[in-house]
């Protein structure tokens, strides 16, 4: 099942300096997968301390779709929740559109804040990434008043910060 991401609008004018809005869908979209399986043009968020590649996840946790990190090595999806880093057999990667390739950004952000323009897997959830432990980890950043930073999983638990990079759709 392939997911897509809300519309952007575009803003712009003619050579008349008419001015108008174009709305396009997003330039990446959820593939499921399960185990080690990474598909074809998964976006590429980090790496281990080794080295190897890091890409992004979303699982379902509990009533939220959660983000997390997946490769290879892993065997499935890692998502920070309630203290421990889960393991998930069973989730969606984020890819590029193939002729879209690049429509993303990083922006660096803290405390709960987020761009307009941001990534999100649910209500008051959106994509990041932090570098911890030698590492440079996608993760979930929440926006809910009583949380306000971004959760990632490492050894097996859940560590949070205030300071973090939010995945954009550039416009």
């Amino acid at each position: 099942m392939v997911w897509y991401m809300r519309p952007i609008i575009i803003k712009s004018s003619n050579v008349r300096g008419e001015t108008f809005e174009l709305e396009r869908t997003a330039m990446t979209h959820w593939v499921s997968t399960s185990g080690c399986n990474i598909p074809e043009n998964a976006i590429r968020a980090g790496y281990e301390k080794d080295g190897r590649p890091l890409y992004i996840a979303r699982a379902k946790m509990e009533c939220t779709e959660t983000a997390g990190k997946c490769a290879p090595h892993l065997g499935g999806a890692h998502i920070p929740y309630d203290g421990e880093e889960k393991i998930v057999h069973n989730y969606e990667v984020l890819v590029y559109s193939i002729k879209d390739q690049g429509f993303v950004d990083w922006q660096k952000a803290s405390n709960g804040n987020v761009p307009c323009n941001a990534v999100k897997t649910d209500n008051d959830k959106y994509v990041g990434r932090v570098f911890a432990f030698g590492s440079l980890i996608p993760c979930k950043i929440d926006t809910a008043h009583n949380h306000m930073c971004a959760y990632m999983g490492y050894g097996g638990k859940e560590h949070n910060t205030k300071d973090y990079e939010v995945l954009c759709n550039i416009k």
